[in-house]
């Protein structure tokens, strides 16, 4: 298993994600992204990507979801042909498999779909440790 870099960052853009506050989740991500090693920037730029797929996806703007929900995932391919599985807290593969299904749903449903109604499958950052899911989401909820 490959370490990851995970700091209290990290665990900040977990939980922005999961509020739905894709862009704050994005911004959270980039500020540990930029100063990554190679494979480590990888994992960062594939959240940040398929957070950025879910911003358009909030906007329905239908091509921009694709575009970077498949730029997210190409990330987490690269990476995990260089070397497998990552020393991570969260369920990322999780996230990949729920962000392919939102990616195969928007081809299959098409951009009318998207623009007629709101969108309503939107994934969750599951941690491996349902104590540590309890911990960010108690210091988040205490602004600490």
């Amino acid at each position: 298993m490959f370490p990851i870099p995970w700091e209290a960052r990290s665990d900040a853009g977990v939980f922005l994600f999961n509020q739905g506050e894709y862009w704050c989740a994005h911004e959270a991500w980039e500020g540990i992204w930029m100063n990554a090693e190679p494979i480590p920037k990888k994992f960062y730029q594939g959240l940040i990507q398929l957070a950025a797929g879910y911003v358009k996806l909030q906007q329905r703007h239908y091509k921009g979801a694709l575009a970077n929900l498949k730029k997210g995932l190409e990330r987490f391919r690269e990476v995990d042909e260089a070397v497998g599985d990552l020393d991570v807290p969260i369920l990322y593969k999780k996230l990949v498999n729920q962000s392919r299904g939102v990616r195969v749903s928007l081809f299959d449903q098409g951009e009318a779909r998207v623009l007629a109604r709101a969108w309503d499958l939107w994934p969750k950052i599951e941690y491996a440790n349902d104590a540590q899911q309890k911990n960010v989401t108690l210091a988040a909820g205490q602004r600490i």
